[in-house]
């Protein structure tokens, strides 16, 4: 990389550091994925739209989590439907645990391959 001028070299550093965000973003997801617990909503979800729900869920210990649940269709505030299987964490719920390990999956595949292009072109421009 010795041939790089000092703006190349600043370029790279940014476009490393910022392929950093990916793995903070599969990080989060795995914590998810280890950390979440099964759980079952409590009382009605209220959804905006499609993908835009939001309820309450009952946590081990007798803690109550609510935000926004991840993967619900509108038919479920349309139909009142109660019950409804998630997994879940204080401020985050979702219909499809896999759905964490895939986006990670995916986020560090996508991270990988964007640190492999900067550094590739890097060297090209260094020769």
């Amino acid at each position: 990389m010795s041939g790089l001028k000092w703006w190349q070299r600043l370029v790279l550093v940014a476009c490393l550091c910022a392929l950093a965000l990916p793995l903070w973003f599969a990080a989060k997801n795995v914590h998810r994925f280890v950390d979440g617990e099964w759980t079952s909503t409590e009382g009605y979800v209220h959804c905006d739209g499609n993908d835009l729900c939001k309820g309450t869920w009952g946590l081990p210990g007798g803690q109550q989590g609510h935000g926004k649940i991840d993967g619900l269709s509108f038919e479920y505030d349309e139909e009142q439907v109660t019950g409804i299987r998630l997994f879940a964490g204080r401020d985050w719920a979702l219909t499809d645990r896999s759905k964490l390990a895939f986006n990670a999956a995916y986020q560090v595949v996508g991270a990988a391959i964007g640190a492999a292009l900067v550094v590739s072109v890097a060297w090209f421009k260094s020769r």
